[in-house]
């Protein structure tokens, strides 16, 4: 039981993975119901590292159709990945009911570290889309570019039931990068009953970031550190300096020979002394002569 505990408790925070984000797809196709979704995309991608990540915040409100804002409502609802999320899907084959209402929109802002290049993403939209209506409010109109894989597909297929009305918008600064594909894929099939209305916006943004630059640290020579000698205190046991040599006198060893001739006048002259005053005790002993 304590290891299943700790494997739950280990899966908690664990950070979540995603690709692909998906809502209010489905929905609502009773009739005269009401769809309001949001999807924001923050992708973060280091081309050197590999390191990658994305925030996703969602919104989905529902209730009676043409009420805007809706008031039941689940989120915003923000979850951190630990990868990418490459595509966004919502409001596909909903509010098909008569008279219902859909607002969706998706907003992405993809950030990258490197060399990364971009351009124009590719869009796909209002085809198949409302041929009588009261509104049919498309940018670009119509637009045929291949995004199945990469770009913006929307509006396709939709508020066929006439008397509709349709706003569709891909942003015309919505960019691709050279880095990974991104797909957002909403609106279509949907909203095809009798009087009904859908309003779907996207726009996809590109922030390239120079890569960062790795400092060089300067190779300084060695330099090398003569050793110093302390001086020795005064009265030290160190070793002294040798006293400065003498000149050369010719009485190489004096010094020895005289102090040994002097004891040996000493012991001598002692000698001498001693035998005087032996010779002189014997006389006297012996007396005058006779």
């Amino acid at each position: 039981m304590l290891a299943a505990a700790t494997l739950v408790a280990l899966d908690s925070a664990t950070p979540a993975h995603a690709a692909v984000t998906e809502q209010c797809n489905g929905e609502l196709n009773v009739g005269g119901e009401g769809l309001n979704c949001e999807i924001s995309i923050e992708n973060v991608l280091d081309l050197a590292t590999g390191v990658e990540s994305s925030t996703v915040t969602t919104l989905a409100c529902r209730g009676a159709a043409n009420v805007d804002p809706l008031t039941d409502c689940v989120g915003p609802t923000t979850t951190n990945y630990e990868e990418l999320t490459t595509e966004a899907s919502q409001c596909n084959g909903s509010a098909n009911g008569g008279g219902s209402s859909m607002i969706c929109s998706v907003t992405v802002v993809n950030t990258i570290t490197g060399d990364a290049t971009t351009s124009a993403a590719p869009v796909n939209q209002c085809n198949g889309s409302l041929t009588t209506g009261d509104v049919r409010a498309c940018d670009p109109d119509p637009a045929t570019t291949d995004a199945s894989v990469d770009g913006i597909t929307q509006c396709n297929g939709s508020v066929n039931g006439g008397g509709g009305s349709m706003t569709c918008v891909a942003a015309t600064t919505s960019t691709s990068n050279s880095a990974f594909a991104f797909l957002v894929n909403q609106c279509n099939d949907s909203a095809n009953g009798a009087g009904a209305r859908i309003e779907c916006t996207v726009d996809i943004s590109t922030v390239v970031l120079p890569a960062a630059e790795v400092p060089v640290t300067p190779v300084v020579p060695e330099v090398p550190i003569t050793p110093v000698v302390p001086e020795a205190p005064a009265g030290s046991d160190a070793p002294q300096a040798a006293a400065p040599t003498l000149p050369a006198t010719g009485m190489v060893g004096m010094p020895g020979v005289t102090l040994a001739a002097v004891l040996a006048l000493l012991v001598g002259t002692g000698l001498f002394a001693i035998a005087g005053v032996r010779q002189t005790a014997r006389r006297r002993i012996a007396g005058p002569p006779q």
